[in-house]
């Protein structure tokens, strides 16, 4: 008992001290944070920016905070009323949780106004919210029915375009029935070859066309099982719909977005979870692009991994203008390419000045071939950034496209959400290679750092806030959002090597200040400043050399030993990329983590010292203690203390074989062993062909048996 009192104590003292001391460096005064009733979660997940304002949608709020103090400017209250309460009620659903207005729809509109929608008790319903010198204030109230989703869990997306609202959705209670619209038109609900159990993503408008990013039961692999690939449909903006269908897109079309690791058994990533805005830059080289990020991860029920594929507009544009349609001549009929010569003029799918003039044959066959032959391939022929980690999965995604370094060269710098609450910020450093260069049309990703933000909860939506003065990310989970810098710099690194070879194209060593710092204004002075993003050292430092094949991440595309560990790269034909991994229960990631982390984090230094005084604290205590304890039950009842008169009892009682059968051990009687115990081992032989076998092929013989 007396030697069980010191790892007591160290217990004791762990909670007592390291706890607290935790607590208490887990506040840091760069994070800003937003956390709305404190009573309930609001169940944020919405969110949408207004110049220096952020909108954040709720359950039965709308909240408006400024983006530079992080405070609530106005809050908006939409309760649902009495009566969709009362018949939400009468049809089972539960009251607290489901029988709310969650907002699901926040869209800015030409005039300045807000068009917001939620689900109102199952019964949706839309405001539209003009600007005063209050505030917002909402004129008046309509229908939500092909605009929102009936339930908080249904997913959705919608966005304007020319004063009109094209939106994404389920159509109906139980989320069976799913439409496409910009009401009066809309995707028939009840066709699968349109819609087919569909998840939206994500809406965006470019040029003529508004375009879906979406996930869906692929109805071109039904006769062979059910699988789930990734879609971007688009819809001409000046569609007008046709008088023989009135409420029928004539220009809906859509094609499969593949992001997939090459081979002769491509290992796909079907799901799509993000996609970021469509931006624009130079890659490998060449021209400027338009380009989208998108995460995808595998089924849920398969093994667990997520990739980031890169894709060209261009290329998407490309399949719609002049990819074959994919069709079937009978219901049960296997899909193939439609025959040029049935395709007829003007091109489905192609913006018209009317449609309302052209022929029913060019709408019929928009409306029952829907589905383009082939698929988008990414960017650079393979996903940017893969991981398998058990553990996690990615959610979502946004860029902040282009950031300049001192070289003068541009990176688009992603920050990537995952489940269990981390941010991933990752680039790739070949995406400036020229042609001719090694690393030509290749990616080399580099995981910059990885933050804890909300341990154990899923990212919910990511944005970058950017002003000539400062820069954030916003944080958003159901309970709370969260700001932070995009980079800490200085607490990163100490020194001109280290600050290097992050490879963070936000950090440069200030050779002035021997500062590790990043350009607010993103406008260097290439003299002042060291940095190297491509290669991850420079020879200016006096730390610096480049990185070998035995050093941490030397000859791997992380280069620095102290940020996140990220394990083999997959051969991809010379362009790999990369596999990130995660440590159980760690980040290893560089100081910066501790600093926006919230919780249990300190430095190594304190917990060195915590763990010495803790381990010698409890020992003094113990043995002081002990001592005590000891003394005393000598000077009193020895009984109280032991069930032993004195320590040679004890000793023979330890001792099994000074008992005889009949003694008793513990209170408990030891049995008489009045049969032999034999084992028998049964193996096959040991040959050539049981490499498992333990046992020799001998015959048995007799042994001589002694019973005690």
């Amino acid at each position: 008992m007396i030697l069980y009192y010191p790892f007591y104590f160290l217990f004791l003292y762990y909670f007592g001290v390291f706890l607290p001391l935790c607590d208490s460096g887990s506040s840091d005064p760069e994070i800003q944070r937003f956390s709305g009733n404190l009573s309930h979660s609001d169940d944020f997940k919405l969110i949408l920016r207004d110049g220096d304002f952020l909108i954040i949608g709720a359950k039965n709020l709308i909240y408006n905070i400024s983006l530079t103090s992080f405070e609530t400017v106005r809050r908006l209250e939409w309760y649902p009323s009495e009566q969709d309460l009362d018949s939400c009620v009468l049809k089972g659903i539960n009251k607290e949780k489901r029988c709310q207005n969650y907002i699901r729809v926040l869209a800015l509109k030409s005039d300045g106004g807000l068009f917001v929608c939620g689900t109102h008790a199952y019964r949706p319903k839309c405001r539209d919210y003009v600007q005063t010198a209050n505030g917002y204030e909402y004129r008046n109230e309509t229908p939500g029915d092909a605009l929102c989703p009936f339930g908080p869990d249904q997913n959705n997306t919608a966005i304007f375009a020319e004063t009109k609202l094209y939106a994404a959705t389920p159509t109906d209670r139980a989320g069976s029935l799913y439409s496409i619209s910009r009401l009066p038109l809309q995707t028939r609900p009840s066709d699968v070859l349109q819609l087919n159990e569909p998840n939206f993503v994500n809406s965006q408008v470019y040029g003529k066309h508004v375009y879906f990013f979406f996930r869906e039961s692929a109805v071109e692999f039904s006769n062979c099982g059910k699988v789930i690939y990734s879609r971007v449909a688009r819809v001409c903006i000046n569609d007008q719909g046709h008088p023989s269908f009135k409420s029928l897109w004539t220009s809906y079309h859509k094609v499969r977005l593949d992001c997939s690791i090459p081979g002769k058994f491509p290992f796909q990533f079907n799901e799509l979870q993000s996609t970021s805005d469509i931006i624009r830059g130079s890659y490998s080289g060449r021209d400027p692009v338009e380009i989208f990020y998108g995460v995808f991860t595998t089924p849920d029920n398969a093994l667990s991994a997520s990739a980031i594929c890169a894709y060209t507009m261009g290329s998407v544009q490309d399949i719609f203008d002049n990819g074959r349609f994919l069709g079937q001549e009978r219901f049960n009929s296997i899909w193939a390419e439609v025959p040029e010569s049935q395709v007829p003029s003007p091109r489905p799918g192609h913006c018209v000045p009317d449609s309302r003039a052209t022929s029913d044959a060019r709408v019929i066959f928009t409306r029952d071939k829907p589905l383009m032959a082939g698929s988008v391939r990414p960017l650079f022929g393979h996903p940017i950034i893969i991981q398998t980690n058990p553990r996690f999965r990615f959610t979502k995604i946004t860029v902040d496209p282009q950031v300049e370094t001192v070289s003068g060269s541009r990176f688009d710098v992603i920050f990537v959400g995952t489940t269990d609450g981390h941010v991933l910020k990752v680039i790739n450093s070949a995406s400036n290679a020229p042609n001719g260069h090694e690393n030509y049309n290749k990616t080399l990703p580099v995981v910059i750092d990885e933050i804890s933000v909300f341990p154990g909860k899923p990212i919910l939506n990511l944005l970058i806030y950017r002003t000539i003065y400062e820069s954030k990310l916003v944080v958003v989970t159901d309970s709370e959002v969260q700001a932070m810098p995009l980079s800490k710099c200085e607490k990163r690194a100490n020194s001109c090597g280290k600050c290097v070879a992050l490879q963070d194209p936000y950090c440069a060593w200030d050779i002035s200040r021997s500062l590790c710092t990043s350009a607010r204004l993103r406008i260097w002075n290439r003299d002042n400043f060291v940095q190297n993003v491509e290669e991850a050292w420079d020879n200016r430092c006096p730390d610096g050399r480049p990185p070998g094949p035995n050093d941490p991440g030397g000859g791997s595309d992380v280069r620095n030993g102290d940020r996140l560990a990220t394990g083999d790269r997959h051969s991809l034909g010379g362009s790999p990329p990369l596999t990130a991994e995660r440590n159980s229960g760690t980040d290893e990631t560089t100081g910066s983590n501790c600093e926006i982390a919230t919780s249990q984090c300190f430095s190594s230094d304190t917990l060195a010292f915590g763990i010495v005084t803790s381990v010698v604290s409890s020992l003094v205590i113990g043995f002081i203690l002990g001592y005590i304890f000891s003394h005393r039950c000598k000077k009193e009842d020895p009984g109280v203390c032991s069930p032993y008169a004195d320590g040679r009892a004890y000793l023979d009682h330890r001792t099994l074989s000074r008992h005889l059968p009949n003694d008793t051990y513990g209170g408990l009687g030891v049995p008489a062993i009045n049969k032999p115990i034999n084992l028998v081992l049964n193996v096959p032989p040991k040959n050539g062909k049981n490499a498992n076998s333990s046992a020799d092929n001998k015959p048995i013989q007799k042994v001589k048996k002694i019973y005690l």
